[in-house]
């Protein structure tokens, strides 16, 4: 992990051209003097991969007329701007903007000004509904795309994203499962909190897919992973809904499964039985919340815990995206 740099007055740029080389974005709660920002737009020339996040509660920050400082920015987020209620000025950025986040504002926006946008690669969005179509039409190169707090395949009824490889929905809902088979390229799945998913076999049917997680859904049994030969890690958090033992064959069924992570404090003990010998299995931690359960599940399966995200990520070649 890199540093979170705040950008705040009085700007040193003495020591803030240090702090750019290992960060992974540079934020602003609050207005800064035209030179100050002219300073941190000229160290961020320099990093055009490091985001510019905006945030707080300052009035003049969202209006954005500061961005007029920042026409090179390539990366750049609103989330948590509270008082923002227009994208308009994002025109002031360049035409190569790769990375935008829509996030957390008082009130839902209009995303048709950002449709102008079109060669976006990662996308975040947090409720913003309207003109959500016509931005990911006009951007069918998106690689990486996460949606929070949408009622999702009612929003996007169809969606066609030829060359997305991660995808994460958050805190929404799902009412057509099938929905997600519209997307055979995705390499990263993360569905967290997801409202009315409770059969995730349309997943089995991404022969892509090499990182799955799941979080806090109400899935009461996995389906069967035989046909994803591609998947190489699986992550099972807070599933509170899987008590059966056999809760999880179905994903022992995945034959290149190398790293598993499960916290389900309903699981029995032997729902890990069918991981032991797994042929590929290399590395799992299984939490069942008690000392004495998650022992037992230590001494059947005797591996190492799996990889940090940002190592395995790396080493495969994913993006990892919430």
């Amino acid at each position: 992990m890199g540093d979170v740099v705040e950008g705040r007055s009085p700007v040193n740029v003495a020591q803030l051209r240090p702090r750019l080389r290992n960060a992974d974005v540079v934020q602003l709660s609050e207005p800064l003097t035209e030179a100050e920002y002219r300073s941190v737009a000229m160290l961020l020339g320099d990093h055009p991969m490091v985001p510019l996040r905006v945030y707080g509660f300052d009035d003049d920050l969202a209006t954005l007329r500061f961005l007029r400082w920042f026409p090179h920015v390539r990366r750049f987020s609103v989330a948590g701007l509270w008082h923002l209620t227009d994208l308009t000025p994002l025109d002031q950025l360049n035409a190569d903007v790769e990375f935008l986040d829509i996030g957390e504002t008082r009130k839902p926006l209009d995303l048709a000004p950002i449709a102008q946008f079109r060669r976006l690669r990662r996308l975040r969005v947090v409720e913003h509904r309207r003109g959500l179509p016509e931005l990911l039409h006009a951007n069918p190169g998106l690689r990486d795309l996460s949606l929070w707090r949408l009622p999702v395949d009612h929003v996007l009824p169809v969606i066609a994203l030829p060359h997305l490889q991660a995808m994460a929905l958050t805190l929404g809902s799902l009412t057509n499962n099938e929905w997600l088979t519209q997307i055979p390229t995705l390499r990263y799945l993360a569905l967290r909190q997801v409202r009315k998913l409770s059969d995730l076999t349309p997943v089995t049917r991404l022969l892509a897919l090499q990182w799955l997680r799941l979080e806090t859904l109400t899935v009461e049994r996995l389906p069967g992973f035989g046909s994803n030969a591609m998947l190489t890690r699986a992550e099972c958090l807070g599933m509170r809904h899987l008590r059966h033992q056999s809760a999880l064959q179905g994903l022992a069924a995945a034959a290149q499964l190398r790293e598993l992570l499960v916290t389900a404090p309903h699981l029995p003990v032997d729902a890990v039985v069918p991981f032991v010998d797994h042929p590929t299995l290399a590395r799992a931690e299984i939490v069942l919340g008690s000392q004495q359960r998650d022992r037992n599940v230590d001494n059947l399966l005797r591996l190492p815990p799996p990889r940090p995200d940002t190592q395995f990520a790396a080493m495969h070649e994913l993006t990892r995206i919430l």
